[in-house]
């Protein structure tokens, strides 16, 4: 039976480390790495404000209000880098950073890198390049159009085997509507859908890896007895890339459907050519003629300059003599490579391979039919005995049974990162334990002060209804009583004749127009005072205590 729509299921196992890139980086605004473990933690500004004290925000507020210039960048970068361990309990979670890049970032954080000849300071900004993820759940995604792209270029190359073009001045876009015999609307790759392949991987073993991408030469160019460095590599340069890690077995799944119009009257002038309905098993053979002789011949070429860690090197050759390499040849799967640094020659076709090769400064680019140089993986920017290449990418199409030695080594063979997260995990669990037990005492604090306050100001209301019901004789006498409770609550004891005897005096003085209630109030605190300043006894007090008296 024939279907209109035939839908498959990819499971895809990176090979190799793979960046695809993302139009963003983690900067020391948003990460810190941690020193011992050598982990990086992303986080944003609502976690970096929820970790730090009301002191630190401030701290951080005033730097951040300073002159924008390189120097607030670096105190920023130094804040951070000083906090960080307050900051881990609420970033994301960890990603392991080689270890070259972990000695990087404790040499550079927070430090300019250079002073130029005019006095300007450059400023290391330490980026590092983010994958390709999905933003609801941060993990890494294969975008479907990189899928395709490669799945493309593959199926032009089967086309256009080997071939040379016939005319220099055809364009590219005009070469592969020659090949495909149509233009936008009659393209046959519009008969094939590609969906996003989203992650799968174990939530137990980091999904990415930070690692340095290196230049190094091809081929040995000897001078003057010297071997001669690539142009990048005498230059010092490189990047810092998140990769997605080849730890997963079937780390991705996505989907791919064929468009089957055997059913519609076929019209030229709106369907692809016949010849380029392809079937599953066609796609796949395109693009393991294509890549898998790219990746042999790379293979090869990287071993004889011994680039290759042995390890991994080792076991990819021992995939291929076994069983992988059947199924590659039975069409039930394909190799890929997709994303950054997968080499100019898995991009253009062979026959037509015409790459450009810059010079020195100020030489004009020559065009070549293999690149000088690879870009490669590595934990260290001076390694050329342990290095990876990017973007080997294996698809296996319906798979009804698992590859048990790829799995293996995949899976069981890492478990040095398993329990690296494992850590990771416990003592990021562990922070965040204590910053919430340090938020619980601050927001009980907070309580404590704001049930303090509120009785206080229950009292002081109080106080004042109390005061406004006195007349004004018996507020002079709550003055006097009020000032004797002091001196009780202090026990500072008076002798007669001072401060508060004297008070005492002078309102008495002024008793002689009130009534009689008022006189009697004031003489029961009369004397209370003389009983606290030990002058029950004095002629002169009981004297004057006498104008009280009715």
């Amino acid at each position: 039976m024939t279907h209109f729509l035939n839908h498959y299921t990819l499971k895809y196992t990176p090979l190799s480390p793979l960046h695809i890139g993302a139009d963003e980086s983690y900067e020391p605004g948003n990460y810190v790495i941690d020193d011992e473990a050598g982990a990086l933690y992303g986080f944003d500004s609502q976690a970096a404000l929820a970790g730090l004290s009301e002191n630190e925000r401030q701290q951080l507020l005033a730097i951040v209000n300073g002159k924008p210039d390189d120097t607030m960048l670096t105190k920023v970068q130094a804040f951070f880098h000083n906090h960080r361990e307050k900051l881990l309990a609420f970033a994301k979670q960890p990603i392991p950073t080689a270890s070259g890049i972990k000695s990087l970032y404790q040499k550079r954080i927070g430090k300019t890198a250079q002073h130029e000849g005019n006095g300007r300071r450059i400023i290391n900004k330490l980026e590092i390049e983010r994958t390709f993820y999905n933003p609801v759940d941060a993990t890494p995604l294969l975008p479907g159009s990189s899928i395709k792209g490669a799945i493309r270029t593959a199926l032009l190359d089967a086309i256009n085997d080997g071939e040379r073009l016939k005319d220099r001045r055809e364009r590219n876009q005009q070469f592969q509507q020659r090949l495909l015999a149509g233009n936008f609307h009659t393209d046959p790759m519009r008969l094939i859908s590609i969906g996003d392949a989203a992650w799968q991987g174990s939530v137990d073993k980091p999904a990415c890896q930070v690692r340095f991408a290196v230049n190094r030469k091809r081929k040995p160019v000897v001078k003057n007895g010297q071997l001669i460095k690539s142009q990048a590599e005498t230059r010092e340069l490189y990047q810092l890339l998140e990769c997605i890690a080849p730890n997963h077995y079937q780390g991705f799944t996505g989907s791919l459907t064929l468009h089957d119009t055997q059913s519609i009257a076929q019209d030229d002038r709106k369907l692809p050519k016949q010849r380029f309905h392809w079937t599953i098993k066609e796609i796949a053979k395109a693009c393991n003629g294509f890549y898998m002789e790219l990746f042999w011949r790379e293979l090869n070429a990287m071993k004889e300059r011994h680039y290759l860690k042995s390890d991994w090197l080792n076991q990819i050759e021992q995939l291929m003599e076994n069983d992988l390499l059947k199924r590659l040849n039975d069409g039930e799967a394909f190799m890929l490579r997709i994303g950054r640094h997968s080499g100019a020659e898995a991009l253009t076709l062979g026959g037509v391979r015409s790459i450009k090769i810059m010079q020195g400064r100020g030489e004009k680019p020559k065009w070549e039919k293999e690149p000088k140089t690879w870009w490669l993986v590595a934990d260290d920017i001076a390694d050329h005995k342990s290095l990876l290449p990017f973007g080997w990418v294996l698809v296996e199409i319906d798979p009804q049974s698992h590859d048990t030695q790829l799995q293996n080594w995949l899976e069981k063979s890492h478990g040095d990162l398993t329990e690296w997260m494992l850590q990771q995990l416990d003592k990021q669990n562990r922070l965040k334990q204590q910053a919430e037990l340090r938020l619980r005492k601050k927001q009980e604090q907070k309580e404590v002060e704001r049930q303090q306050a509120e009785a206080l100001r229950v009292k002081q209301q109080e106080e004042e209804r109390r005061r406004a019901s006195m007349t004004p004789e018996q507020l002079q006498i709550d003055a006097l009583r009020q000032k004797l409770q002091q001196k009780q609550a202090s026990n500072l004891r008076e002798q007669i004749g001072g401060p508060l005897y004297g008070d005492m005096r002078e309102l008495i003085k002024q008793t002689e127009a009130w009534p009689a209630g008022a006189k009697s109030e004031l003489l029961d605190v009369a004397k209370d005072v003389l009983a606290f300043i030990g002058a029950n006894g004095n002629k002169k007090a009981k004297e004057l205590l006498k104008a009280l008296q009715p």
